[in-house]
């Protein structure tokens, strides 16, 4: 479970931002779970999604593609994990995981990386 429970509060801020408005319940229903499995997930007594139950959140939020990217990466990092949408690229790819341990060794910041790949 997340200390800060990012994942959690942007799921509720999400939910809530929804036109008409998206109940815990009706959320529940559209992920195939009940209505105490979202309270639990937006409190942070339940870990996030991950795998299908991420994506049947993503399909019933109708997320744009920066709130997904956002979304799937607050729920990897809640869990400790890489965002499932770059993990096939990262471990497909020696290179990239060299790069990355080379800057870790290093100290890289953000703001080093923002230099990098502008």
């Amino acid at each position: 479970m997340t200390a800060d429970n990012q994942f959690g509060n942007y799921l509720r801020n999400l939910r809530e931002s929804r036109e008409p408005l998206i109940t815990q319940e009706k959320l529940g229903e559209l992920v195939s779970r009940n209505k105490m499995t979202i309270n639990l997930i937006e409190n942070g007594k339940n870990n996030p999604p991950k795998g299908e139950l991420l994506e049947a959140f993503i399909k019933a939020l109708n997320l744009t593609d920066k709130e997904i990217i956002k979304f799937r990466d607050l729920a990897a990092i809640a869990r400790g994990a890489v965002p499932s949408d770059i993990l096939d690229y990262f471990n497909g790819n020696e290179a990239l995981r060299n790069a990355i341990r080379r800057a870790k060794d290093k100290g890289l910041t953000n703001t080093d990386w923002e230099k990098l790949i502008k």
